[in-house]
């Protein structure tokens, strides 16, 4: 299974239009450092080929037919590129919450097939097994579980925390392989909806060999020191999302 990181970013993404803030201003001197809404592709060993979540617009990043799209929730930073992607040549399946589902692409889906989908569902995609899982955010949001072959991948965001049901199915399949988790804001930051760093570390640690921090906002850490700073605190256990990473499992 691969794992491919499209896009990282909040709902804002790296860099903001005008914004002065270290983050913006690391962004446009590196590359690197910039980051396009959340996007994440699934690639099976059978080439499947599952989104999870469309924040952008993936033409130029993804050309291939895809076997599913998940959507974590309906806030608009994790379905803008389903405006463009509607338009696919073939059917593909959707999955979604039913929670502040988008009325166009209810209503007006065009190529895609809307499914809507509740915590505990299970869904298989050839040799890939999907179970949606209950999170902590402020409209109805899944985490999902990817499993291949006995490894476990749990993609955990917009959360904070993480509801007592979900913690005890990542119990029982501990230690997945690994967590992508959100880590939105920086050490010590406080909000209700999402986690900061420190909250995304520990969380994932729990339950996964591996652990990728991801859904990065440009109020947290500049990428180069959010890099130093998570490496110092979990050593490589703990990565920090970049767009176009890509993690094997």
């Amino acid at each position: 299974m691969i794992v491919y990181f499209i896009g990282t970013g909040g709902s804002e993404g790296i860099p903001v239009h005008l914004c002065n803030c270290r983050s913006c201003n690391e962004a446009r001197k590196f590359g690197f450092a910039q980051r396009r809404p959340s996007t994440l592709a699934i690639i099976g060993n059978k080439g499947e080929v599952v989104l999870i979540d469309v924040g952008t617009d993936i033409r130029e990043f993804l050309n291939t037919p895809i076997d599913a799209i998940f959507l974590t929730h309906w806030h608009h930073d994790h379905i803008y590129g389903l405006y463009k992607l509607r338009w696919i040549a073939r059917e593909t399946e959707l999955y979604a919450p039913r929670g502040h589902a988008d009325a166009l692409i209810l209503q007006d889906p065009k190529n895609l097939k809307p499914n809507i989908i509740r915590a505990g569902d299970k869904i298989k995609i050839n040799g890939l097994k999907i179970t949606a899982v209950k999170l902590n955010h402020q409209v109805e949001t899944l985490g999902y579980i990817i499993e291949e072959n006995g490894k476990n991948v749990a993609v955990l965001y917009d959360t904070k925390g993480l509801p007592r049901e979900t913690e005890i199915i990542l119990e029982k399949l501990s230690p997945l392989r690994l967590a992508i988790v959100d880590a939105t804001y920086p050490p010590g930051f406080n909000d209700p909806y999402h986690n900061n760093v420190d909250e995304a570390g520990e969380m994932g640690i729990k339950y996964a060999e591996r652990v990728v921090l991801s859904h990065i906002s440009h109020k947290n850490l500049p990428f180069l020191e959010l890099v130093n700073y998570v490496r110092r605190k979990w050593d490589d256990r703990v990565l920090v999302a970049y767009d176009g990473m890509v993690f094997y499992v």
